[in-house]
C-alpha cells in the first residue's frame, strides 16, 4: 500500500502530538508498505529523518492549506505531489485538510466546538467572539464535509456527535481511542541530563502542584485559575502551565506568584513536567478527548478536571471532579484533594485500571492503517 500521510495543517495541540506519535509507531510497523510523509513546518521540527527506512519518504509544506492567503499555492502542490506519488489512499491525522484529493481520502476529526454547538463554552465569549466562532464553526463544517469520503474520530459518542452534525453516514465513520505517546514508556525522558528534561524550581515547603500542559485556547477555560487563587489563601499551590509569552501576559497580568509558565514544550519533555508535579488541573469547558487524562493515570497523579460528559466517558471512577465555570467550588475539591492523601492514592489506582481500557500508541498505528488498507481493498474489489 502507497499511503500519503498529510501533517501540512498541523501546527500546535494535541493532534500535532498524535501525528508524531503515529509516524514515529510506523518506523516497527508494516514495513511493506511505502509511506510519503508532508511534514508541516512543526511536525518537520520534530521528526528526525535519518531514524526512518527506506520506505519513507518526506516532503516539507511550508505553509498551511488554512491559510487563505497562500492557499491557492500550496494546494497546487498538494495536488502535484499527489499526482507525482500516486498513492493508494491518504489519511490527514486531523482535519480540516482544506484539500480535496484525488485519491480516497481518510481524515481524523477531533474540532469540540463542531461536535457540541451547544456547549456552555460559547456563552463564555463575549458577544462578537460568539459570532466570529459561530462563522468559524460553520466554514469548518463546510470543508470537513467535502474534503474526505471516511472519517476517524476518538469516541463513540463522537461518533454519533459527527454523524449528526456534518450529516456523515456512520458506515464512514471509524472510532479509534487516543491514549498517552509511546514517549512516557521511556524512562529516559525522567533523566534530568536527559536534553529534554525540564527542570522545575525548587519546592517551596508544603508546595503543591497542579499541571496544566495546554494552549491558550477559548475552551481550556484557563482565565478561571485567576478567581481560584484569591480562594485558595492558605494553601501553597501552584499551577504550572506551558502557554506563549503573549498569551501568559493577556490571562495573568498580575504576574501571580502561584502560576509557574514555562512556555511551549516538545512531546519529549512532558515525561519531565508530570514527574515534578503532583496533580493535573484540567478545567476545560470542551473536548472530544485529552490525551492528559491517560498521561496523569500512566504517570500516576490524580486527575482533578471538569464535570461533563466527555471528561468522565473518559476518566469514569479515577478522576476529581468539579464545575469548571464555579471557583469556589473549584477552590474548594483542590482543598479537599490536597488534604486527603488516602483520596489521592484512590485516583491514582483507579487511573491504573482505568489505563487498561485506552489504546496503546502501537494498538492506536495498527488500527489506522487497518483501516486505510481496508478501505483500499474495498476499492480494488
Amino acid at each position: 500500500m502507497k499511503l500519503l500521510i498529510n501533517t501540512s495543517n498541523l501546527y500546535i495541540g494535541g493532534g500535532l502530538q498524535v501525528a508524531l506519535s503515529f509516524i514515529n509507531e510506523l518506523k516497527d510497523l508494516n514495513t511493506y508498505n511505502e509511506y510519503y510523509v508532508l511534514l508541516s513546518q512543526a511536525t518537520n521540527k520534530q521528526i528526525d529523518q535519518k531514524k526512518f527506512t527506506d520506505n519513507f519518504y518526506f516532503y516539507l509544506i511550508e505553509k498551511s492549506p488554512a491559510s487563505l492567503k497562500t492557499r491557492k499555492k500550496i494546494i497546487a502542490k498538494l495536488n502535484s505531489l499527489e499526482d507525482h506519488i500516486k498513492p493508494d489512499i491518504i489519511f490527514s491525522v486531523f482535519g480540516p485538510s482544506y484539500w480535496k484529493p484525488k485519491a480516497k481520502h481518510v481524515m481524523g476529526f477531533a474540532v469540540p466546538w463542531v461536535l457540541q454547538k451547544d456547549s456552555v463554552a460559547y456563552s463564555e465569549l463575549n458577544f462578537l467572539k460568539r459570532i466570529k466562532m459561530r462563522l468559524w464553526v460553520e466554514y469548518v463544517s463546510y470543508y470537513s464535509k467535502i474534503d474526505a469520503s471516511h472519517y476517524i474520530i476518538e469516541t463513540e459518542d463522537g461518533k454519533d456527535r459527527l454523524s449528526n452534525v456534518l450529516g456523515i453516514e456512520k458506515k464512514n465513520i471509524s472510532v479509534v481511542g487516543n491514549c498517552y505517546s509511546a514517549v512516557f514508556n521511556d524512562s529516559d525522558y525522567l533523566l534530568k541530563n536527559n536534553p529534554n528534561y525540564i527542570q522545575l524550581p525548587v519546592r517551596e515547603k508544603n508546595e503543591f502542584r497542579f499541571l496544566l500542559i495546554s494552549h491558550n485556547y477559548p475552551h481550556k477555560n484557563l482565565k478561571i485559575i485567576n478567581q481560584v487563587i484569591p480562594l485558595l489563601k492558605n494553601y501553597n499551590v501552584k499551577f504550572v502551565l506551558t502557554v506563549d509569552e503573549e498569551s501568559y501576559n493577556l490571562l495573568f497580568p498580575d504576574k501571580l506568584k502561584q502560576v509557574l509558565n514555562i512556555g511551549p514544550v516538545n512531546q519529549e519533555s512532558c515525561p519531565s513536567l508530570y514527574c515534578q508535579c503532583d496533580a493535573i488541573f484540567l478545567p476545560t469547558l470542551l473536548e472530544v478527548f485529552s490525551a492528559a487524562y491517560p498521561e496523569a493515570m500512566k504517570m500516576k497523579i490524580p486527575i482533578l478536571t471538569s464535570n461533563y460528559s466527555f471528561s468522565k466517558g473518559v476518566c469514569h471512577g479515577a478522576a476529581f471532579y468539579f464545575n469548571p465555570l464555579n471557583p469556589i467550588e473549584i477552590a474548594d475539591k483542590i482543598k479537599i484533594l490536597i488534604s486527603d492523601q488516602t483520596l489521592q492514592i484512590n485516583l491514582v489506582k483507579k487511573g491504573a485500571q482505568q489505563l487498561k481500557n485506552f489504546e496503546t500508541a502501537k494498538s492506536r498505528a495498527e488500527k489506522y492503517i487497518t483501516i486505510c488498507e481496508n478501505l483500499v481493498n474495498q476499492e480494488k474489489k
